[in-house]
């Protein structure tokens, strides 16, 4: 029997809920700056406004990540995934009747916290329902995310040419929410931890992990590969412009490249990493393609390479090497998965918030340098990834029917 019928079936509609529940998390991240002109207006504020707005999301997130972590781990998934699709309910709900700008800034928050608790459920449960196949099933929760700010932006376009309230474009997600938490109190969660059946074929822990090397370098490969691509999407249009030539509408195209680049490596890994390439080999080859990338951008700055670059960039550090990441670390302390998860992505807020400053505050004195720290970040996630690279085959035994791509050199 192949482990996707023993493991989906059963748990199909927990899975069904937890990846549609990211792809309305994609919409709720963009829905303030898509809305931002009716918002602007109804609050009697400006663009600054619904910036400052748009703060109080990665605020919610960084006070109440570590806490859901540990709740999850001790009251489960299910409740803690059921406690953030309230909150995402809270904020679709509440954004078009809010009075004034302090309530929505506090409904922001809510969306900040429902995100922590979806990633200290969701991704912990997702692990759980495919123990043979995790890499490929958080993989995809990038996909979904994407598909998310794909879609919703020609959604709110539509109906801005048509002159149709903006209030539905945030309603109708949370009448999604609604359908998510019905069907989420019938669905069927896996146990924390995994079957002694399925655990034999699974790689074996041959020595105790070291949290201040491989948790550390795990930790600092979530923040490098999320710093890498970040910089990318902000500043990358302004750079084409100043050094590739680029027209404005040329230069925001860099964009739409990378969005590509993504979501073509997200299908290609979910595939491979089914039974042919480990994730740790993955973060290892998109780190070294983000680094040589980088550098080119920075060496030879040409709208050919301005595309190109955005597209490979998007490609290897945002095509899911930040979930790869989480998966690999879970791995490694497999008891303290959602604790492991809200860690790593607690230090991805932090960089979230300190990254803006450091790249505004460089974009006086050059573009350029900012194009030369995201080849600093790109190199650091290559060396973190490569130091837990090293460490996994000295932690883990692989099982004879689990030996892939170029492991038996390593065995």
């Amino acid at each position: 029997m192949s482990h996707n019928k023993t493991f989906g079936t059963p748990f199909i509609l927990a899975v069904f809920c937890i990846y549609l529940s990211y792809f309305l998390h994609g919409i709720s991240v963009i829905t303030l700056a898509q809305n931002m002109t009716p918002l602007a207006e109804k609050f009697s504020t400006d663009n600054a406004g619904i910036a400052y707005l748009i703060s109080g999301i990665g605020l919610g997130r960084l006070i109440s990540i570590l806490f859901f972590g540990v709740l999850s781990d001790k009251f489960g998934r299910r409740a803690i995934i059921l406690l953030g699709v309230a909150s995402y309910m809270l904020f679709f709900f509440g954004i078009p009747a809010s009075p004034n700008l302090v309530v929505a800034f506090g409904l922001a928050i809510c969306v900040g916290i429902a995100n922590s608790a979806l990633d200290t459920g969701g991704y912990p449960a997702l692990m759980e329902c495919f123990p043979k196949a995790s890499g490929s099933a958080v993989i995809l929760v990038k996909a979904m995310i994407s598909f998310g700010q794909m879609i919703y932006p020609m959604i709110v376009s539509y109906m801005l040419l048509n002159n149709i309230w903006y209030g539905y474009a945030v309603i109708c997600p949370g009448i999604l929410f609604v359908l998510i938490t019905l069907m989420l109190l019938r669905s069927r969660f896996p146990g924390q931890s995994i079957d002694a059946s399925i655990a034999k074929d699974l790689p074996q822990m041959n020595s105790k992990p070291l949290v201040w090397l491989e948790g550390v370098a795990s930790v600092l490969f979530g923040v490098a590969a999320f710093s890498t691509f970040y910089v990318i999407v902000v500043w990358m249009p302004k750079y084409a412009m100043a050094f590739a030539g680029m027209t404005e509408a040329e230069a925001l195209k860099t964009i739409s490249y990378y969005s590509m680049g993504s979501l073509v490596c997200v299908f290609i890994f979910a595939a491979l990493l089914k039974k042919k390439v480990r994730p740790i080999w993955a973060n290892v080859f998109n780190a070294g393609l983000a680094t040589v990338t980088a550098a080119i951008i920075y060496l030879y700055p040409s709208p050919l390479v301005c595309n190109g670059g955005a597209f490979v960039i998007g490609f290897s550090a945002a095509g899911g090497i930040l979930q790869l990441g989480v998966s690999v670390m879970s791995e490694f302390f497999p008891k303290s998965k959602a604790k492991v998860t809200s860690i790593y992505m607690m230090m991805g807020g932090v960089a979230n918030f300190i990254i803006p400053l450091i790249t505004g505050y460089l974009s006086r004195i050059g573009l350029q340098y900012i194009i030369l720290l995201d080849f600093a970040f790109a190199l650091l996630t290559l060396i973190t990834a490569i130091i837990v690279f090293v460490r996994y085959y000295r932690v883990f035994h692989i099982p004879q029917n689990d030996i892939r791509l170029g492991e038996r050199y390593f065995q």
